[in-house]
């Protein structure tokens, strides 16, 4: 099972998207760039594309257009040089498949890319804390105000005096 140290919010692999296309990467001036390079250009055509989005003149339409093309290039180069990894995906609290995009995850292995399975181990790791976090909450005082008073009050009334209470006359 792969272990993830933290977790990434950069732009990861597109599972809805075909594969990436290694002919046409390699075309691209993005080829021979850096990770780090690659990922801050991905980061400010992203900026730019959204914040052209409330802009409807033809001029921001095309360029949100070439904004797409080419963040989609710089991807393709991006998803090619990320590994791929098998993780076990174990049965989630409520049995549905964890799904990612168009991608479902049963019980089982998947051989995944790194980004992909980073982010469903996450999902994964929240899903079991919360189930916890459920389960933790039965042993807690809840506050049930005058309804919950009264049930309280209702089983002391109710004791046998079968217990041993100290400071009890008898």
């Amino acid at each position: 099972m792969a272990k993830v140290q933290k977790f990434r919010t950069e732009v990861g692999p597109r599972p809805s998207s075909p594969p990436p296309n290694p002919e046409r990467a390699a075309s691209t001036p993005y080829a021979e760039m850096s990770d780090k390079k690659l990922r801050t250009k991905l980061r400010l055509y992203t900026e730019e594309w959204g914040m052209l989005a409330p802009d409807a003149t033809q001029a921001a339409l095309t360029r949100r257009v070439e904004l797409a093309r080419l963040m989609r290039q710089i991807q393709d180069v991006l998803d090619l040089r990320e590994p791929f990894v098998e993780i076990h995906v174990p049965a989630s609290v409520t049995g549905e498949p964890f799904i990612i995009g168009p991608a479902t995850f049963h019980p089982g292995f998947h051989r995944i890319r790194k980004s992909v399975a980073e982010y469903l181990l996450w999902m994964i790791a929240e899903n079991q804390r919360i189930e916890l976090q459920r389960t933790q909450a039965k042993n807690r005082n809840i506050n049930l105000g005058l309804i919950g008073e009264r049930a309280r009050m209702a089983r002391i009334a109710r004791d046998d005096g079968g217990d041993d209470y100290t400071g009890r006359a008898g």
